[in-house]
């Protein structure tokens, strides 16, 4: 799981620091801020509040990350 967990924090840190190191004028464009917003929810979904990935118990009935 801890793969898994680097792969997934690596992954989106290089996505974050994509899209901050983009010029502020291509930052007003409606890709941009559907980008900001997808990232956010994947963030949101997939981090915890240090921005690292929760381990959670698994059970044979119920997967989770």
């Amino acid at each position: 799981m801890d793969a898994k967990k680097t792969n997934m924090n690596l992954l989106l840190g290089k996505i974050r620091t994509y899209l901050d190191a983009q010029p502020t004028a291509r930052k007003k464009g409606k890709r941009f801020m559907e980008a900001e917003k997808a990232l956010a929810r994947l963030e949101k979904m997939f981090a915890g509040q240090d921005g690292v990935l929760e381990l959670r118990a698994c059970r044979s009935t119920i997967p989770a990350i």
